[in-house]
């Protein structure tokens, strides 16, 4: 499975009517693995080629779409799980200079093809899962801010669920914009890779991890912008041990619409 991550959503909303596009590849290269939470030596490299599309619905309401294609030793190459994700701000409010937009994020993400679930060239578990999170977006002020996200994901059997965390901090500017986070989460129940009793499947097992990582973008043209970032994972249980690294480019609302506030 892909190690790269940064929380399933970010803070952010589009003004209504407007639509940006982010094209991007990932690469990992992995000589270790967490067997349960045992490292073993273990070699893989994985290359992730994704489409994500944003778009502002009201100036509170943005729907997210996405979908990868992952390759995986070269080995196996295939589409992995499209993901839908709704936002809808419902609260904003001010304590001393800190302003603080509450929203409440869900989803749901399903396999797109019938990818490999089992070995070490496995894409991906084919699960189908429901999510849901509030975030809190804390906008500090210069360009400075700081999400939090967390909630539940209910994944259909035999999947296991999972509780994830994400806290993301950063600044937003004109000319640039940069952030790093922490991304949690705790895969509940579930097997453990060469654990007793063994795994019916690579599909039960249970996912945990701590990542750490940031983003770095730029933009190019009135409507043009390039992004870098890595992602690190820590620990975890059940999932490749080293880095990942992606770039890739965003057209920013190329479809945008004129809004009486």
């Amino acid at each position: 499975m892909c190690g790269y991550s940064q929380g399933r959503v970010d803070g952010f909303l589009k003004v209504k009517g407007n639509l940006d596009a982010a094209f991007s590849f990932s690469r990992e290269e992995n000589t270790s693995y967490f067997a349960g939470r045992e490292k073993i030596n273990f070699s893989r490299r994985t290359k992730s080629y994704n489409s994500f599309l944003a778009y502002g619905i009201t100036n509170n309401f943005d729907v997210n779409l996405s979908l990868p294609y992952v390759d995986v030793n070269g080995v196996e190459k295939d589409f992995q799980d499209y993901s839908i994700f709704l936002k809808y701000k419902i609260h904003s409010f001010s304590i001393q200079k800190i302003n603080i937009d509450v929203i409440l994020a869900g989803g749901f993400s399903n396999n797109f093809s019938e990818y490999q679930v089992n070995g070490g060239n496995a894409i991906g578990q084919q699960a189908k899962a429901f999510d849901f999170r509030p975030v809190f977006q804390l906008n500090l002020g210069g360009g400075f801010f700081t999400t939090l996200q967390g909630g539940y994901t209910y994944r259909l059997d035999p999947v296991p669920s999972s509780i994830p965390f994400t806290i993301k901090v950063g600044l937003a500017k004109a000319k640039y914009y940069l952030d790093v986070w922490y991304d949690f989460q705790h895969g509940i129940d579930g097997f453990d890779y060469r654990g007793t009793p063994a795994p019916p499947s690579f599909r039960e097992l249970g996912v945990s991890y701590n990542k750490v990582g940031g983003t770095f973008y730029v933009p190019l043209l009135k409507r043009l912008g390039a992004f870098v970032g890595a992602g690190y994972t820590i620990s975890g249980r059940n999932i490749p041990h080293g880095l990942g690294i992606n770039a890739g480019i965003v057209l920013k609302h190329f479809k945008k619409k004129k809004v009486n506030e």
